[in-house]
């Protein structure tokens, strides 16, 4: 196999994966992948297989090759690398190293960057707590992304933090509008990335909003059930014409979901793992319809 053969199947198998949903070639993928970066040294491909092994949770090997990219140059990267010390993804959390890297791609103008140096002055993480400096970096960020034509990449985790920043400041309907903002952005990058850090993003957001607002139980979506199931009821909902079940117990002060014969422990763990037709209940989100829940057990 040549270089620009290589080239030619790498092109394949992504627009297959990525937009497609076609799978099928997906080992194929890392081992030209894997191949193209032994011959050319171009970074994009170490950096590629960086993202390989996160989205797997081999954060080991995540690390090895975000490293390797940052090392043949391509310093964009620095933004993996913080996110790999700031939640001590292979087992110890540096936020010294987390501040270096997501300051240099910060001033690179990643945007992602910003926003996790924002995190670090909110949090008090390796600099002193300026709660003010947080908001300044937030407010910029969201006047620069809140007309993006893609503004899901971004805008989704900015409108989460400053509907927050509003809430402080005690306007509920500004927050409750940046909440819901961020609620119909996120589906289609969860769609198209199938990134499993997305839903802990959603189920923060439906449970902050929620504590602001009641559900609109006539007008349901499926994300709506990071909320929902949270008390013991059952939700049906239809996906291709056929008319599926959900479940919520509690028993003995934990609570467990039931689909499709499968007991998960959490909302989380649902929707982590549920699929319809192979694919997680989130990628599916713009065919499942009629979402409902039973009011016998929904109160």
């Amino acid at each position: 196999m040549t270089v620009e053969e290589a080239r030619k199947r790498y092109e394949q198998y992504k627009e297959e994966i990525h937009w497609q949903n076609n799978h099928e070639h997906e080992d194929a993928l890392f081992e030209v992948t894997e191949y193209l970066l032994n011959q050319t040294k171009d970074p994009w491909y170490s950096s590629d297989l960086g993202s390989y092994y996160y989205d797997r949770r081999q954060f080991d090997l995540a690390l090895k090759y975000y490293e390797m990219t940052y090392e043949l140059g391509d310093h964009d990267i620095a933004v993996c690398l913080g996110y790999i010390w700031y939640y001590g993804r292979t087992g110890t959390v540096d936020y010294e190293k987390a501040f270096r890297y997501f300051s240099e791609a910060a001033a690179l103008g990643n945007d992602e960057g910003k926003r996790k140096l924002a995190d670090m002055y909110k949090n008090g993480y390796f600099v002193e707590p300026d709660y003010a400096k947080y908001c300044s970096i937030i407010e910029e960020l969201y006047e620069a992304h809140k007309d993006d034509e893609r503004r899901f990449l971004e805008l989704p985790d900015i409108c989460t933090r400053l509907a927050d920043i509003r809430k402080k400041e005690g306007n509920i309907e500004e927050a409750v509008r940046l909440y819901q903002m961020a609620k119909d952005d996120l589906p289609e990058r969860m769609r198209l990335l199938e990134f499993f850090g997305d839903i802990n993003v959603m189920d923060w957001l439906i449970n902050d909003l929620y504590s602001l607002i009641e559900p609109d139980y006539s007008n349901l979506d499926i994300f709506d059930l990071f909320y929902v199931l949270k008390k013991p009821c059952t939700v049906t909902f239809r996906y291709r014409q056929k008319k599926y079940e959900i479940h919520s117990e509690i028993d003995n002060g934990e609570y467990a979901v039931c689909f499709d014969g499968h007991w998960y422990r959490s909302v989380n763990e649902l929707f982590r793992n549920a699929k319809l037709d192979g694919k997680p209940l989130y990628v599916r989100y713009w065919e499942i319809y009629n979402v409902e829940v039973s009011h016998d057990r929904a109160d």
